[in-house]
């Protein structure tokens, strides 16, 4: 990339190109909020979290919502950030939207600000110009899920790892482990970021810092990510039979994903609620004991079906990554709360604009290394492979799709640039 075109623009420029664009991301999530989600109904995991934030605000942390008991059937987090505005009594869900679009808003805020701060100031605007436009970020915008806060999160760890790459320190590495932590609450698979992150960016070092104070870093980073997670970690192993950490949704998570709905027929490499119906639980079981039991239910079918095994992962893969089923799909997630048209408008993007995404991913122009960003895009598979296939899972791919596209996109822009001149200055 040509680095003088980037200092031609000023920061005075960029500062006013900027906030018109994160004002954009903005007027795309209110008008999609405002408009087609409005008066929608909240479905599946939107009815736990509406619900939880709902009793936060009324003084009952973390009672299940439904039923006599506690619950831990998803990480804090998203609860936490819409009890705030979940004391009105009309229009909670929408209000709920509402503030969940502020969120996305600040997500591409962050993504912008990530690539300014790696990639530079022209690449920073086209991609924050990407992430407003970019469906497969605006429609989880549009929900009370736990999508939006992830991506705030994952993009916080980051530009904690790139600011600690770029100067070791204990106290960076101490946020950063902090981000990590807060990262968990949103999504309980997050917490992997400290083994694809933390640890290489303070131990894969190669630099003057010593092995002591590499091993120093990752201590510390660890520390802080254990005291973030602790309070939520120790009220679970207070309030329930059994041992709980992050969640109590693991169970039915793995049963649904490993049964017969989902290694066979039209479900294969999906989720299935309906295959924890024949499962009997003791009566007044709270959620620690029922997921312990499917999760022996799912285990147990996990190895009478380990021939099956490749080939429901590959059909996961294939889900989650939008290269099969792609109208089954669109069906399904309308029962998450995403409109048939707006997945649809995603997959058109995620695919069409790979070309770009790929070679911008490869051209990387910056000094700051990549892996971090392909580290945090690696996780997706991970949740598919272990979890189940859905391109909702692969929100920490999204942060690399939008980068490697505003890389690709300036690139191909100079290059043209260029052509033109060189075709008008033969000499």
């Amino acid at each position: 990339m040509n680095d003088l075109a980037d200092a031609e623009l000023d920061r005075a420029t960029f500062r006013r190109w900027y906030a018109g664009l994160v004002a954009l991301a903005a007027t795309v999530r209110l008008a999609y909020v405002l408009g087609p989600k409005w008066d929608d109904s909240a479905v599946g995991d939107e009815l736990h979290y509406f619900a939880t934030a709902a009793g936060i605000a009324r003084g009952r942390w973390f009672d299940d919502p439904w039923f006599d008991g506690y619950s831990a059937l998803h990480p804090p987090l998203t609860a936490l950030l819409l009890a705030p505005v979940s004391w009105v009594d009309s229009h909670l869900i929408p209000i709920q939207r509402l503030a969940m679009a502020v969120y996305g808003t600040l997500a591409v805020a962050l993504i912008g600000l990530l690539a300014r701060r790696v990639l530079g100031r022209r690449v920073a605007l086209a991609a924050t110009a990407a992430a407003a436009l970019y469906a497969n970020l605006w429609v989880n915008d549009g929900l009370v899920m736990s999508e939006t806060p992830a991506v705030v999160t994952t993009v916080l760890v980051l530009l904690c790892a790139y600011r600690y790459l770029e100067a070791p320190s204990v106290g960076w590495a101490v946020v950063l482990g902090g981000c990590v932590g807060l990262a968990g609450l949103a999504r309980a698979e997050l917490l992997l970021l400290g083994v694809l992150v933390a640890l290489p960016a303070t131990l894969g070092r190669r630099d003057r810092t010593t092995t002591t104070q590499r091993w120093l870093a990752l201590g510390a980073a660890a520390l802080a990510a254990v005291v973030v997670v602790s309070p939520w970690v120790i009220r679970n192993q207070v309030r329930f039979d059994e041992p709980v950490f992050m969640s109590t949704q693991d169970g039915l998570t793995l049963l649904g994903a490993n049964c017969p709905n989902s290694y066979y027929g039209d479900g294969i490499g999906f989720w299935s609620i309906e295959c924890s119906f024949p499962i009997e639980v003791p009566d007044g079981a709270d959620e620690s004991v029922k997921s312990g039991i499917y999760r022996d239910v799912a285990f147990d079918y996990i190895g009478d079906q380990t021939s099956r095994v490749p080939v429901v992962v590959a059909a996961r893969v294939a889900r989650g990554i939008s290269a099969w089923d792609n109208g089954g799909m669109a069906s399904l997630n309308r029962f998450e709360g995403r409109p048939a048209w707006a997945s649809w408008i995603g997959v058109w993007q995620w695919w069409l604009l790979m070309p770009v995404v790929l070679y911008g991913l490869w051209r990387w122009p910056s000094r700051q290394p990549r892996w971090p960003v392909l580290a945090t895009a690696s996780l997706a598979f991970v949740a598919f492979v272990v979890l189940y296939g859905i391109p909702r899972f692969r929100v920490t791919a999204e942060i690399a799709w939008v980068l490697g596209l505003a890389v690709g996109a300036v690139a191909l822009w100079d290059r043209r640039v260029a052509a033109v001149r060189g075709a008008h200055d033969p000499g």
